[in-house]
């Protein structure tokens, strides 16, 4: 059988403060000790990051927005391009880009990323 907390059914009378004319107020003791335990707490190296991996890895937001990112990789994979077009003009002796180059280097395609 679950044990259950009785309430009494009496109401609790709150004692009043005794009011000490002409002195002033007393600071209750253990000022100093009242201070030290509303200290921030320190969590061991490690343990927020954590928390923060498992509540980033529940969510479903994306973390770098989405037109940003998009135009990164766009401009990353143009300059992948170019860069490869180019030396395909090189290899072919010549230092102007033409559009076979391209053409070329997409054909070969040899850098994956991904």
């Amino acid at each position: 059988m679950a044990r259950t907390k009785h309430i009494s059914s009496h109401p609790r009378r709150s004692s009043r403060k005794k009011l000490n004319w002409g002195q002033s107020p007393r600071q209750p003791e253990g000022g100093s000790a009242a201070k030290q335990s509303s200290k921030k707490r320190r969590f061991r190296p490690g343990t927020v990051a954590l928390r923060e991996i498992r509540k980033l890895q529940r969510s479903w937001n994306l973390l770098i927005p989405h037109a940003p990112f998009f135009r990164v990789a766009a401009e990353f994979y143009l300059v992948e391009l170019f860069s490869d077009a180019y030396l395909c003009s090189i290899h072919a002796k010549r230092v102007t880009l033409m559009q076979k180059d391209l053409q070329l280097a997409r054909r070969i395609g040899g850098r994956r990323h991904w």
